[in-house]
């Protein structure tokens, strides 16, 4: 009986509250702290995240050295500025293949040094397109088929056009597009 009055007497204390109210208050008041330490978590994160990348863009313009960026050049390229481009008709010919027929298939651009006459460039179109023609035609497929071979091919051609618009015009030979079949 002594232990009921104390029973009564601490149920009196805590407001007649019995164990299963007592655990579903300690988990609500636990689930309260777990709450509040989430809440704490998607503020502090963020935070922490902004003040992060503050400093580091402060730093980034205000503290760090700068250095003095001097306009870059492309290596290889000269200074002179490039002359007028011509784009010539595609060019398809037979190759002087004796085993087998072979064709070439090329688009050319032709370009010509600052100042050029165009317009007698363009009065001898035909026979700059027969030069190149009658040139590309007396190659044969394993000529041609080489980086270096093309590349010969580009140098003949320019020397050979060079011959009838006069010394010089012509500064460079371009393939746009290069098919040996």
């Amino acid at each position: 009986m002594a232990d009921d009055k104390k029973e009564g007497k601490s149920n009196m204390e805590l407001g007649n509250i019995d164990e299963d109210e007592m655990s579903t208050i300690s988990q609500i008041e636990s689930s309260n702290k777990k709450g509040g330490k989430k809440k704490l978590l998607f503020i502090l994160i963020p935070a922490v995240l902004i003040l992060g990348g503050g400093g580091f863009a402060a730093y980034h313009f205000f503290f760090a050295k700068t250095k003095a960026k001097a306009p870059s050049k492309p290596v290889g390229v000269s200074k002179i500025k490039p002359g007028p481009m011509i784009n010539l008709k595609p060019f398809l010919t037979n190759l002087a293949d004796k085993d087998k027929t072979a064709y070439i298939k090329v688009s050319i651009s032709i370009e010509l040094k600052q100042g050029s006459n165009l317009g007698t460039f363009k009065q001898l179109t035909p026979q700059i397109r027969n030069r190149i023609i009658m040139i590309m035609s007396s190659k044969t497929s394993r000529e041609i088929n080489t980086p270096q071979g093309i590349l010969s091919l580009r140098h003949q051609i320019a020397r050979s056009l060079n011959q009838i618009l006069g010394d010089g015009t012509v500064t460079g030979v371009y393939f746009n597009n290069y098919l040996v079949q």
